[in-house]
C-alpha cells in the first residue's frame, strides 16, 4: 500500500513538473527580458541628421529587437569614444575617422557600422558662383572648424592640380553663421551637414550640393563600440546595428513617407514638410549613397583617412586597419 502511494505522489510531482515546463516552453517572449542598451549620442537626439535612431525608437524597431534602449548625448564624437573605452555607454556615435584618432590616444574603440557611403559632411555651393566656371579659385569656402576635416577638405582643394595652386579663403563660423552667410550671398560655399543648405535656401538661394569625400577621404557617422563590448555583446549590437540601417534604407527609398513619420515624433522640429522631404532627399543622395553596401567600412578608405591624418601629424604611425574598424557585426 505505501509502494502504491509513493508512486502514485512521484507521478502526480512529474505531471506537476511536465505543465510547469509546458508553460515555460510555450511563453518565451515573456521569460527574455529585454537587453538594455546605453546608447552615446555626439549631437541632441532631435537633430534631423540623426533622425534614424529618433524613428527606429519612434517606430519600436529597438523594442522589436530585444532592446531596451537609452540615449545620452555626450557633445563632440571624441568624447563619445573616451567614454565608450570608460564603460560608460555600449554604442556610440561619431565621425567614421573617430577612431583612428582614438586609437592614437591609446582607446580600444573601434567602429562596426558605417551609416552611408559618402562624407557626413557635404560641399554645398551658390549655383551662380560656379555657373561659368566650376573652379574654386578665389572663391570664399568657410568650415565650421580650422581643426577638424571640414578644414582639412578646403586644404586639399585649394592643392588643385599638380603644380598650381588655388587661392581659396576660409574662416571658421558657426553653424548658424554659416547658413546666414551662404543665405546672403556673403560666401561661396561652406562644408557643413545638408539642413544647414536647405535653411539657406529659405533666403531664395540656389545651391549645389556635392559629396565632400569626392575630395577629402571623410566618412558618413559610424557607430561605435569598445573591444571589451564587441567581444561580450555582438548578438546585441546585431541586433541594434540591424534595426538602424532598416530606417535609413526606409527613408532612402522613401523620404516623404519618412518625413510623415519625424515630424509625428518631433513636431518642433522648426523644418516645414517640404523642408524635411528635401533633407531627406539630399541624406539619401549625398550621405547614404549605394544601399547594398550600406554600413560597410571599405578599407581603402579608411586608410586613405588614416595617411591624411599623419600627413598632419594627428597620428604618428600606421596601424593595421582592423583596429579601426569591423565589418563583422554588419555582415555581408
Amino acid at each position: 500500500m505505501g509502494f502504491a502511494l509513493g508512486r502514485r505522489s512521484r507521478r502526480r510531482a512529474l505531471c506537476t513538473l511536465a505543465f510547469a515546463a509546458a508553460a515555460i516552453l510555450g511563453q518565451p517572449a515573456l521569460a527574455r527580458p529585454a537587453d538594455k542598451v546605453t546608447y552615446l549620442l555626439p549631437a541632441p537626439r532631435e537633430a534631423i541628421v540623426l533622425a534614424p535612431f529618433l524613428l527606429a525608437e519612434q517606430e519600436g524597431r529597438y523594442r522589436r529587437g530585444k532592446l531596451d534602449v537609452r540615449f545620452v548625448m555626450v557633445p563632440g564624437g571624441f568624447n563619445v569614444g573616451e567614454a565608450l573605452a570608460r564603460g560608460e555607454g555600449d554604442l556610440g556615435g561619431a565621425s567614421g575617422d573617430t577612431p583612428i584618432l582614438l586609437r592614437a590616444a591609446d582607446l580600444p574603440v573601434k567602429g562596426i557600422a558605417l551609416l552611408g557611403r559618402h562624407s557626413f559632411l557635404t560641399l554645398v555651393t551658390r549655383h551662380d558662383s560656379f555657373e561659368t566656371s566650376g573652379s574654386f579659385e578665389g572663391k570664399a569656402i568657410d568650415v565650421p572648424s580650422l581643426k577638424d576635416t571640414s578644414y582639412y577638405a578646403v586644404q586639399k582643394m585649394a592643392e588643385g592640380s599638380p603644380g598650381s595652386s588655388l587661392r581659396i579663403s576660409t574662416q571658421a563660423r558657426p553653424p548658424a553663421e554659416l547658413i546666414a552667410a551662404l543665405g546672403s550671398r556673403r560666401i561661396d560655399g561652406f562644408i557643413g551637414t545638408v539642413d544647414w543648405g536647405v535653411k539657406a535656401e529659405r533666403e531664395g538661394v540656389r545651391l549645389d550640393y556635392r559629396e565632400l569625400d569626392a575630395i577629402y577621404p571623410a566618412m558618413a557617422q559610424a557607430i561605435m563600440a569598445s573591444e571589451t563590448t564587441i567581444a561580450a555583446k555582438p548578438k546585441v549590437l546585431r541586433r541594434f546595428v540591424r534595426a538602424t540601417l532598416q530606417v535609413i534604407r526606409q527613408i532612402a527609398r522613401d523620404p516623404e513617407g519618412a518625413a510623415m513619420r519625424y515630424e509625428a515624433a518631433v513636431p518642433s522640429s522648426g523644418y516645414s514638410h517640404a523642408e524635411i522631404v528635401r533633407i531627406f532627399g539630399l541624406l539619401a543622395t549625398h550621405v547614404y549613397g549605394d544601399l547594398k553596401l550600406l554600413g560597410r567600412f571599405n578599407e581603402a578608405t579608411v586608410c586613405s583617412a588614416e595617411g591624411e591624418l599623419l600627413e598632419r601629424k594627428l597620428v604618428i604611425r600606421r596601424r593595421s586597419a582592423s583596429d579601426y574598424f569591423t565589418n563583422s557585426i554588419v555582415g555581408r
